[in-house]
């Protein structure tokens, strides 16, 4: 039986992958072709899940060689011929990175996005880019090549609506596309809506485009992924120049290495009673009895590896979905009225702008190089209208962004609100 025939991709975690390689049993190139078979069968034909958007081109080259270097005798690195997807919005060189939006189709990346160099680093490999609506804005609604569909049930969304700009990651690692994915996401979780895991991590130095102040990176996967390596010097910013200090070292080269079956003996553990269903919780959200029934579960799980479960508020959360109060803005005192308008606008045209400066394509190298303001966020479906289901001081106004901003008053100010906020429901 041949290496091809042994493996399950399904499910298939990366350790199983890393033994598959590593005993020579599968090349990287057969892997890749495991996988692309599958996408072919699963995401443009049959069901159409539509997850990835674009392959990439050199895929089989770069699988060939990773083979050759381990041929070699160099040792693996921890992802070596590991294949993941990237989201539309992350840099990729020589590849497109549009964020989901007619207008940037044919922009292209001449450099990879810090945290996809470092997973290359590492040894893992670009399957492809995977779907999402445009600009990141909108979860479920459609991107320039359609939505990600979900691989469970077609009636079903694969991620809460107004949230799920990664549907397409959170579709294609569910589908064992791909051994992982590396998206972003500032509300909800895909990996939430199709049974994945991720690691949420803290807000980037970097600027992130398209939403600067959002979007945490977030690999979903089956298993826990290994850290690539640290390297180089932290610098960024909507500037794309001011530096920071580095975080110190306190992550494990591998999060394999914290497995621990007493781990959670004698810890506390909370969770908001808002998104559990109790109720009288405030604000008051919609839990159905299955999810209820899962969480409970859950809760018995926890508990039998001894840990104590507290259902609690979640100041923060209830502060932010409070009603507005006059004379200030997303319910934090001593923020202005207009700052989140300037927010949802000439900071995110700020930051598209330097992200278009430093891209350096020469078709579209500022903001103002696009001539249709209407086609970096289309209105494909009714439903897309942001007025449909988005307050009216979190839509982002599109139309406003081609001039170039340089300024942004009041930035101060909210920076401090906010801060002061934090401190004081901390």
């Amino acid at each position: 039986m041949s290496g091809q025939d042994a493996l399950g991709l399904v499910e298939a975690s990366i350790k199983d992958l890393r033994q598959a390689l590593d005993s020579g049993s599968l090349t990287g190139v057969e892997l890749v072709s495991l996988y692309l078979h599958r996408i072919g069968k699963y995401d443009t034909r049959g069901p159409s899940f539509n997850s990835i958007c674009i392959l990439n081109q050199h895929v089989f080259e770069e699988a060939q060689a990773f083979h050759d270097r381990r041929a070699t005798g160099l040792p693996p690195r921890p992802l070596e011929g590991i294949p993941f997807t990237v989201k539309d919005s992350f840099s990729v060189k020589g590849m497109t990175v549009a964020a989901g939006s007619p207008a940037f189709a044919n922009l292209v990346a001449p450099s990879d996005a810090a945290i996809v160099q470092l997973l290359r680093s590492a040894g893992a490999l670009v399957l492809g880019r995977t779907n999402m609506p445009a600009m990141a804005d909108g979860g479920s609604r459609r991107g320039r090549t359609g939505r990600a569909e979900s691989p469970y049930d077609p009636a079903y969304s694969t991620t809460a609506y107004a949230a799920g700009s990664s549907n397409g990651s959170g579709t294609a690692t569910a589908s064992s596309f791909a051994s992982f994915g590396l998206a972003s996401e500032t509300v909800s979780s895909p990996p939430a809506a199709s049974g994945r895991c991720t690691r949420r991590a803290t807000a980037s130095c970097r600027t992130r485009a398209p939403s600067p102040t959002c979007s945490p990176c977030s690999p979903s996967s089956w298993p826990t992924i290994p850290r690539p390596p640290r390297r180089g010097r932290t610098s960024g910013g909507s500037s794309r120049s001011s530096r920071f200090p580095r975080s110190p070292p306190c992550e494990p080269r591998d999060f394999g290495a914290l497995q621990d079956p007493h781990a959670l003996a004698g810890k506390r553990v909370a969770v908001p009673r808002c998104f559990v269903g109790v109720e009288g919780a405030e604000p008051a959200t919609v839990c159905s009895p299955a999810v209820r029934a899962l969480w409970e579960q859950a809760r018995a799980d926890l508990e039998a590896l001894g840990a104590t479960v507290l259902e609690t508020g979640f100041p923060l959360f209830e502060q932010y979905t409070a009603k507005d109060f006059p004379g200030q803005s997303a319910n934090v005192p001593g923020m202005t009225e207009e700052w989140v308008g300037v927010e949802r606008c000439q900071m995110i045209a700020l930051a598209w702008d330097d992200f278009l400066r430093a891209n350096g394509d020469e078709a579209i190298n500022t903001l103002t190089a696009v001539s249709d303001p209407d086609t970096i966020k289309p209105l494909v479906a009714p439903m897309d209208d942001p007025k449909m289901h988005t307050e009216a001081q979190n839509q982002v106004r599109y139309s406003e962004m081609l001039e170039a901003v340089r300024t942004l008053p009041g930035a101060g100010d909210a920076l401090r609100a906010l801060e002061a906020m934090r401190k004081g429901l901390g």
